[in-house]
């Protein structure tokens, strides 16, 4: 669709600017959406039923969740805030998590919360400022599940494919803790960030969605002691089992969402 024809199919209920760019919501009635002045969608959001996630790319980042097995992760951080899809849904799917979201721009934390239901909770922190920064600030080893979803109005933030970022996120993360990262699929070709990645991550999983997003799921150490609550590997059959559980919360197939990074982690060499 053109950006033209997107705009005309949807009403605007909101605008305004910050020194990063437009922030816009529009609305069609059944759904509300975030722009930051294109006519790609930041956030798109179910009204009656805000938990349900609306993007492919938003389910298949949520979907690593089926990776924890029976343990819930206790700590989750997003990078990038958008609407607040993602750590709306885990703080109504996991009420023991505690969760931590890192957004450059206050205003898109505001407009997340007036129009998209963000809740303001004491299990919710909202931290603005550079994401980098901020992870630089964070005490080390304490992340169960770290989400990056960072874009400005002229695409993808630019730090996501820097090794350095990589470092920062597999510091912040706890011994098996996974990182969820949302990208683009050209920056499937980025083969020095990819070697990096696998050299810092024991495993690494990814899949591309029918929207053109390439989601990476990497688990920072393979084998971990069990002494500290950590779950084994999370076999393909425990993984179908814990979709099931989840899956009517969510209000999606979770498994269809997951079922490609199984089948990327089967032609992988034993």
């Amino acid at each position: 669709m053109k950006a033209s024809e997107w705009f005309l199919l949807h009403f605007e209920i909101h605008r305004r600017s910050d020194e990063w760019g437009m922030i816009q919501v529009f609305d069609d009635g059944n759904k509300r959406y975030l722009s930051f002045g294109t006519a790609d969608e930041q956030s798109c959001q179910l009204k009656h039923k805000p938990l349900q996630l609306q993007h492919d790319y938003s389910r298949a980042m949520l979907a690593s969740l089926l990776m924890f097995g029976e343990q819930a992760p206790r700590r989750m951080t997003m990078l990038g805030l958008g609407g607040g899809s993602l750590p709306h849904t885990v703080h109504e799917l996991l009420p023991g998590c505690q969760i931590d979201v890192a957004e450059l721009r206050p205003a898109v934390v505001q407009v997340a919360r007036q129009y998209f239901q963000l809740p303001r909770s004491p299990r919710l922190h909202i931290h603005t400022g550079d994401a980098g920064a901020w992870l630089d600030d964070a005490e080390a080893g304490q992340c169960d599940w770290l989400m990056s979803d960072l874009f400005l109005s002229d695409g993808l933030d630019q730090q996501q494919l820097q090794t350095l970022f990589l470092d920062r996120c597999h510091r912040h993360l706890k011994p098996a803790g996974w990182l969820v990262l949302n990208l683009w699929r050209e920056h499937r070709d980025q083969a020095d960030w990819l070697n990096h990645l696998k050299r810092q991550f024991d495993q690494v999983l990814h899949a591309t969605t029918k929207d053109g997003n390439w989601i990476v799921w990497a688990r920072k150490a393979h084998s971990v002691d069990h002494t500290d609550g950590t779950s084994a590997t999370v076999t393909e059959s425990d993984a179908k089992q814990q979709a099931k559980h989840w899956s009517a919360s969510v209000g999606f197939n979770l498994w269809q969402s997951a079922r490609p990074f199984f089948k990327h982690r089967q032609k992988q060499p034993k």
